[in-house]
């Protein structure tokens, strides 16, 4: 018999099962102090865009914004109040996608080990850093999807909904829908494998018809935004030259400068010439380095995990395909534009929000009284040893060119965010970065 001082005991898994949230808290609180910072000038800018000297991509947000605050929407002020609210947005949603996960199954440490994994990545941490991109749009909108989908009854209702949203995100940005359409995918090949057991073969056709044209309009939207919004030199001069006028911060040139340029241009000259150098290539390869232990974890798990569901083999097949789709997918963002951390982070929170998907249309059998390695649970030694190396390599992760406009991750005790965050409130805001 084990003592109860052994790791098998019940005892100590009840433990561990109970610090787990405290623990998972601690290491997102730690990831966000590493790169919590106010919202770049780059962002500000993206967020005055509108459609006030004509049909532009990127515009939506603006747009909305200009309608409901006219003129006040231009001033650094209320940029940061709507970036401050989409971060608790997105915090939310987050909370409450792992808290649903987690639920499911209190002692299923290699779960919990998944989310702490995720939690010290280097892609929280520059999700963080990034507050004012309208990335935070889909990471408000894909955790509240897969929420919604996870009790939605009437299957056909969950492609309306990703075509929706795929169309939103693909006028914020076209490039969200590369980001963020494979994973809404993956959540409705979830839907339809776990939902559509007892359906007609002719209606679980129908649905997977309807999820891949779900993903085919969210292609075909990003790629006419894409092409047909590209403004002209006047248009976008004098669409700057309007916000201008209302701003109360320099708006970053390059910003407009970069909605002249087509896709193709990208692919044929931005792209090749900016790879061309030796320190950009060097940054491109270092962000992938340090994004890999903690995507081929999670990504693993995640294969593992489809490996253990009591599906037919063509079904799991699929939503490997899928799931992987999903996670590689933000990655060929590095082909059209240089973020090359920015891409990595979402490929994390892409990898994340499909593994709660997993754990939310396949609940694992007798959860509460399952031991150790039994049901859908992947908690050997192994993948837990594993797990913490990636978690202490994820919260060491530090290099240069890492976080934008020239900031470096912060270490404990953090002294530089909270006298900055002083300085801004003692200010009224009037300190811009």
């Amino acid at each position: 018999m084990a003592s109860p001082d052994t790791p098998s005991s019940p005892g100590r898994a009840k433990a561990l099962t109970l610090h787990a949230p405290v623990l998972i808290a601690f290491v997102f609180a730690v990831s966000m102090l590493k790169g919590l910072r106010m919202p770049g000038l780059w962002a500000a800018t993206h967020m005055t865009f509108n459609y006030s000297h004509g049909f532009i991509r990127r515009g939506l947000f603006g747009q909305v914004l200009r309608i409901l605050g006219e003129n006040r929407a231009y001033r650094y002020n209320t940029l940061f109040l709507w970036a401050v609210l989409l971060f608790v947005l997105a915090a939310s949603a987050l909370f409450l996608l792992i808290r649903r996960a987690l639920a499911d199954d209190r002692g299923d440490r290699g779960l919990q080990a998944a989310t702490l994994v995720f939690a010290a990545s280097p892609g929280v941490v520059f999700l963080v850093h990034e507050i004012g991109y309208l990335d935070y749009v889909g990471l408000v909108a894909v955790p509240g999807f897969i929420l919604w989908s996870a009790r939605n009854r009437r299957p056909f209702w969950i492609s309306y909904g990703a075509i929706l949203l795929s169309l939103i995100l693909a006028l914020i940005h076209e490039s969200m829908v590369l980001m963020f359409a494979p994973t809404m995918v993956f959540v409705m090949a979830c839907h339809i494998v776990a939902r559509g057991r007892g359906m007609l073969p002719r209606t679980r056709v129908r649905l997977l018809a309807q999820a891949i044209a779900a993903a085919g309009v969210a292609v075909v939207a990003s790629s006419i935004v894409g092409t047909y919004g590209v403004g002209s030199s006047d248009q976008l001069r004098a669409l700057q030259e309007s916000i201008a006028r209302h701003a109360n911060f320099p708006l970053r040139e390059d910003a407009f400068v970069a909605l002249q340029r087509s896709l193709r241009e990208n692919l044929r000259v931005v792209l090749p010439q900016h790879w061309s150098h030796t320190i950009n290539r060097n940054y491109l390869l270092t962000s992938l380095a340090v994004a890999l232990p903690g995507l081929l974890f999670l990504g693993s798990y995640g294969v593992r995990l489809l490996g253990r569901l009591e599906i037919t083999r063509r079904s799991r097949l699929l939503l490997t395909v899928i799931f992987l789709t999903a996670v590689v997918a933000p990655l060929f963002l590095n082909f059209v534009g240089w973020d090359s951390a920015r891409w990595n982070a979402i490929a994390f929170a892409a990898c994340f929000f499909c593994l709660a998907s997993i754990r939310l249309f396949f609940p694992a059998p007798g959860a509460s009284t399952a031991a150790p390695g039994e049901g859908h649970r992947i908690d050997d030694p192994l993948t837990l040893t594993l797990a913490a190396m990636v978690v202490v390599l994820g919260l060491c992760t530090s290099y240069f060119g890492y976080l934008f406009d020239g900031y470096l991750v912060r270490w404990f005790p953090f002294i530089d965010q909270f006298t900055s965050a002083i300085e801004v409130i003692k200010g009224g805001f009037r300190t811009i970065p």
